[in-house]
């Protein structure tokens, strides 16, 4: 797999990718409810963020991109960890002249939820990388058809429409960036000027993705996939990886409680 196809959250060629969306979904819902509710400290945390990377892992086939996922969360890690290092409550670890800059509960309650907020993001890259748009709305529509069906079609319409957004929209700011990149708005130099420069990239973009949503629901209207859709979706099915995945899953969850 390259790097490109999982930056777009397009799921690799690998065995031990999952076939059933409704695995993965119910391993992502159990891991981010046992962020917020079970796990009881830092070190379980870790624990199942290395799970969740091992996992990230296999289904991309691709430690890069796995690595990559983990650089995008890094910074905004860093913002939580400092933030709470600085105001919250504790003694200090670190003074100058009497003044308080980093306390104790604060920097273990900040390295405690930035560990949450990774394995939450490190879920949803992970589920992002296992289904596909179509999978998805299959392993949804079935989830609910038999709660209610009308819902069921047009959750399914919605999870698969927005999905293949997404990949329109990174294509499309790939290609504005490199454009103003060429007319010298690149984004380096001093912050005011990445400002600038983010701000004359951005507007293109935003007018461009209405134009695709615009293209995008014609095309649905004209395809007739709003009554297609549930008419071609057939039931998943478990495969080996999908009840490997489960399973460890609530393996890890139960060993970090």
């Amino acid at each position: 797999m390259n790097t490109r196809a999982s930056t777009l959250g397009r799921p690799a060629a690998s065995r031990w990718r999952p076939a059933d969306p409704r695995a993965v979904l119910a391993a992502t819902a159990a891991l981010v409810a046992a962020s917020l509710l079970s796990v009881p400290g830092a070190a379980p945390m870790l624990g199942l963020l290395a799970f969740v990377t091992a996992w990230h892992v296999a289904i991309t086939g691709s430690a890069t991109a796995t690595a990559a996922s983990l650089r995008r969360i890094v910074p905004l890690a860093l913002v939580i960890v400092v933030l709470n290092a600085v105001f919250g409550p504790g003694r200090a670890l670190v003074s100058v002249h009497g003044v308080r800059l980093v306390a104790d509960t604060g920097l273990a309650n900040g390295v405690f939820f930035a560990l949450r907020l990774a394995l939450m993001l490190m879920g949803v890259s992970l589920l992002l990388a296992a289904v596909t748009p179509e999978s998805l709305a299959r392993g949804l529509y079935d989830m609910l058809r038999r709660i209610t069906p009308r819902g069921a079609e047009r959750v399914a319409l919605f999870v698969f429409l927005s999905m293949g957004f997404v990949p329109l929209i990174g294509d499309e700011l790939r290609r504005i960036r490199i454009a103003q990149g060429f007319r010298g708005g690149d984004l380096s130099g001093g912050v005011w000027r990445r400002v600038e420069s983010a701000r004359a990239w951005l507007v293109p973009l935003l007018v461009s993705a209405v134009h695709r949503s615009g293209q995008l629901a014609m095309a649905v209207e004209l395809r007739d996939v709003r009554t297609r859709l549930p008419a071609t979706i057939e039931a998943p099915r478990l495969r080996a990886a999908d009840i490997a995945l489960v399973v460890s899953t609530v393996a890890a969850i139960a060993i970090a409680r």
